[in-house]
């Protein structure tokens, strides 16, 4: 993934030439790395675990700022699995069979933004942070599913912010979330 954005260049008068006043590069991989695992059953189910990184940078040029924002963002997330069809639970003395997954899901975000001061990127290119943020989330969930019209998903999602050390305009914040999915398809 790529991209290139050009501002239109604006006739300087009198000149007869053009002037760029901004200008957008970025570019980014969704996943830089991806790896899948598919392991032996176990306990008549399949366990499955997901490993991906993804990276992206843009840079943004502001002439009349005489400036340049670099705009970077890491992820890291890991996803692991079980999931069993034919699953049986004793429900008012009948056997019914039906399936369950099993799943866990962890993954770490920064953000960041630096700017770089174009009269002394030959002196010092280092940059100024300018704010940043690390997003941690971890959710488990368990869905079971009774029948292809009636499946129920019980879960809990952690979600907490943090600002890094060269500061952020937003707060450190913590979000503990459950909850229970119910889905009945009519047909």
């Amino acid at each position: 993934m790529g991209e290139k954005e050009f501002i239109p260049a604006k006739l300087v008068p009198g000149g007869g030439g053009e002037r760029t006043d901004a200008e957008h590069v970025g570019y980014g991989f969704a996943p830089l790395v991806g790896l899948n695992f598919t392991f032996k059953e176990l306990g008549k189910g399949n366990i499955g675990a997901t490993l991906r990184y993804n990276s992206t940078t843009s840079y943004d040029l502001a002439l009349s700022a005489r400036n340049i924002v670099e705009t970077l963002s890491q992820e890291i997330s890991v996803t692991a699995s079980y999931s069993r069809k034919g699953f049986e639970i004793p429900f008012f003395g009948l056997a019914l069979n039906n399936d369950i997954d099993i799943s866990a899901q962890y993954s770490v975000t920064k953000n960041s933004r630096t700017t770089y001061d174009v009269a002394k990127l030959d002196v010092d290119v280092t940059g100024t942070p300018l704010e940043g943020t690390t997003r941690t989330v971890m959710e488990p969930r368990i869905k079971y599913v009774l029948s292809s019209r009636v499946t129920a998903s019980v879960y809990y999602r952690f979600t907490k912010i943090a600002p890094d050390d060269a500061g952020s305009r937003i707060p450190g914040t913590t979000t503990n979330e459950a909850g229970l999915d119910i889905h009945i398809a009519i047909q």
